[in-house]
């Protein structure tokens, strides 16, 4: 059973499925600006945002979103600073300084979702200000401006 699909550029998801960034699952669907390739296993931003689109299916209700994922950080950039924002609204902001494995949560609110064709999406926008160019920073040749490694990313309801 699909239970994220491609929905006009952006991911329907099913709450409480885990979906993998990479070639081997979500590939490139959802991914609307700033993202390099897909990977095996993962994906990262490329440059100073990264625009994600996701889509439910109502009745909506409140949900947590999860975001796993590494940043990019190294003794240069000792900090990869992340703000997020659904549909306009500041969801949260974090400041990363360890290059390990680093959920960002958010809740989403159900006013907060733009209903369309039987769909509530909402487009997620990274901010990734110290986002760098690993060979600028002689950190090997990868030219991409990355900040921030998606794994991972998941709708948990959160019943009241």
């Amino acid at each position: 059973m699909l239970d994220m699909i491609q929905a006009g550029g952006q991911l329907e998801c099913e709450p409480g499925v885990i979906r993998l960034f990479g070639a081997a699952d979500i590939g490139s669907r959802g991914m609307l600006s700033g993202w390099s390739d897909p990977e095996d296993g993962h994906t990262w931003n490329d440059g100073l945002e990264a625009v994600f689109g996701i889509a439910v299916r109502p009745p909506l209700e409140r949900y947590e979103l999860i975001v796993m994922g590494e940043p990019y950080v190294t003794r240069i950039r000792p900090a990869q600073d992340v703000t997020l924002y659904g549909n306009g609204h500041r969801l949260d902001f974090w400041r990363l300084s360890g290059r390990n494995e680093t959920p960002l949560s958010a809740v989403l609110e159900p006013e907060w979702w733009f209903v369309r064709d039987r769909l509530a999406r909402m487009t997620l926008r990274f901010h990734l200000p110290n986002s760098a160019r690993p060979r600028e920073l002689n950190d090997g040749l990868d030219g991409r401006e990355i900040g921030f490694c998606f794994r991972s990313i998941c709708l948990r309801p959160l019943h009241a």
